[in-house]
Formats: structure tokens, sequence, C-alpha cells
């Protein structure tokens, strides 16, 4: 039997608390015609020992469809994360990926999770973004990640988010504030998993559902991805979901690539609390900070007036108004 342990993103273990202090987004959106307006940038991360919840994070964990044996784990090793890279033989393997697969494999710091030169990177020359990997999922309609875009977003632009550390938080270990459990079934046992929400994530899934054609694109499994978003969209907001079987493997990262979504680049955003994930496409990213328990957290919020801006029809292409420096 295998015991679950994954955490959220991939950081340090010194820099699992983060102070979210505010900045607002909120600048507007000039006409197409002129373009130049001060966009939001990724906030300096300070250190800080938050008080918030003892069932402190675990970062060198992650959940990992592999066929190697698991790693033993303690009791204070029980966080989930979604956002590790797979193994080599994940990658040689991909095709045989299934979810029922899911075990715990250890994984390095960051700085091995991560190991992609971001400013150094040239899509162009180095593959056919477009082009699916063995075993990838992709719509059978269309042959992308999503069908037919309905007649009921018209114009409306495509939003991407990333779920945990962005969304929500969760863990398998006992958290006397979460907001709902879920059952996850691994290895023939059922293991819970509680999950704090973000604070703000209602009225901004919400909002953004208004706006936007929006789908959560995460790199966890449907398991685990399925019943959270049931109690997570309470609004009915979210239209479609991706999840790890459609990330794109590269460098052992699980990534989300926007050239295979099936909507054009220029009307595409991604929110992810992680770079390595839109590694392929930083000029359509909106970065946000990697949430773990900090309830003065405002980013969510922060981010409405920016996104409703930027959602207008004067926008033509998002990646000449997010000019974020990685």
């Amino acid at each position: 039997m295998s015991f679950l342990c994954c955490s959220g993103s991939s950081v340090d273990d010194d820099d699992k608390y983060v102070n979210h202090s505010t900045n607002s987004r909120s600048q507007s959106i000039q006409p197409k015609n002129d373009l130049k307006v001060v966009t939001p940038t990724n906030k300096k991360r300070k250190e800080k020992k938050d008080d918030f919840d003892d069932n402190s994070v675990n970062e060198t964990e992650t959940i990992a469809n592999t066929n190697e044996e698991p790693t033993p784990t303690t009791q204070h090793e029980s966080s989930i994360d979604t956002k590790g890279s797979s193994s080599k033989k994940d990658k040689d393997q991909l095709d045989q990926r299934q979810d029922d697969n899911v075990v715990i494999a250890q994984q390095g710091n960051n700085e091995d999770l991560v190991d992609l030169d971001l400013q150094d990177f040239d899509e162009e020359s180095l593959m056919d973004l477009t082009k699916f990997q063995e075993g990838q999922y992709k719509n059978p309609e269309t042959g992308w990640l999503l069908g037919k875009k309905d007649s009921k977003f018209g114009n409306k632009k495509c939003l991407i988010l990333d779920l945990d550390e962005t969304l929500v938080h969760s863990s398998f270990k006992y958290l006397r504030t979460a907001d709902f459990v879920i059952p996850v079934e691994i290895d023939n046992q059922v293991h819970h998993v509680y999950v704090i929400k973000r604070p703000g994530v209602d009225e901004f899934l919400k909002k953004v559902g208004e706006w936007y054609e929006v789908v959560v694109f995460t790199a966890s499994v449907s398991k685990y991805g399925d019943p959270l978003l049931n109690k997570l969209d309470i609004n009915k907001a979210i239209h479609h979901r991706l999840f790890r079987d459609s990330c794109y493997n590269y460098e052992g990262n699980f990534i989300k690539n926007l050239s295979q979504i099936g909507r054009p680049l220029s009307d595409s955003i991604i929110i992810d609390n992680s770079p390595a994930s839109y590694i392929f496409h930083p000029q359509h990213s909106v970065p946000i900070s990697s949430w773990f328990s900090d309830t003065h957290d405002n980013e969510l919020l922060d981010l409405l007036p920016f996104l409703e801006d930027l959602s207008k029809d004067n926008v033509d292409d998002v990646s000449l108004v997010l000019d974020v420096m990685l």
C-alpha cells in the first residue's frame, strides 16, 4: 500500500511561507491603437513565519505517475503537489500513464524541478508546439485539447487557470481550517484530501466566468481534480477542465502548452504560480504568488480589474499587453 504525500508547488522548504502584499493591478487598458500600458508584475516574495496552520507543507514530495517504488514518508510529509516534474521513465512511457498509477515519488527542491532557462527559451528552434506527444490527450472532435468553442462565448477570450497553490491548497494531513474534504481512492484505499480555498476565489471565479471562456488546467490527475472542482465551482464558472494527461512533457516537467488549447494565442491568458508551467508562452502569462494559508492574501481580487480590461474587445492581442519579465 502506498502512502500519499504531495505539495502544491515546486518551491524550497525555506520559501513555503510567502508574504502576499497588496499590489494593485487595475491599470486601465488603452484603445488598441495605443497599447502602451503598465502591466502587473510578479511580486517579490518575502519569507515569513505563518502561524495560520500547524500542518506545515513538505515541498519535496509530489504525486507523480510512475512505475517506480514509492519512497517511504513520515507523518509530517503529507501535502499535495501537482506541479512536480515527471521522471525519465514517465517521459519514456507517457502513453502508458493511467490515473490509477498514482504513487509517491521523491522530488528535489525547486532548483531541481524547474531547471529551465526562461530567458533563453526559443520555441521555434526547439519543436513544433502544436504537435501532440504520444499518449497525450486530445479532443477527438477537434484534435486540440478543447472541443469546438460554444457560440455562447462569442468573442470572449480564453482564461486558463492553475488549481493548486493558485486557487486552493490541499493536503492529505488533517487541516482544521479545511473548506471541504474530498475522498481519493489510491491502491484500493480511500484517502481524505483536505482543501482550503484561497481568499476571494468564489468571487474571482464568478467574475472571470462572466468575462472569459474559463479553463482550469492542472498537472494533477483527474481522480483528485474532478471531485475538487465539483466542490469549488459553486457558480458553474469553469467551462473546461484539463488534467495531467493534457500536459506537454518537456525535460521532465508537466507544461501547459497554450499552442495546443485550440484557441487563438492572441486571445489566451494563463494564470499560474509556477513559471515552468507556462515556459512556452511567458508573454501570455499573469504570474501569481504561491498560496498555502495566508488569510490576508488579496491577489485574486486584485487581479479582477486588470482581467476585466484585458477581456474587452479593444485588446486585439493579449501578448502586446502582458509584458511579463520572468
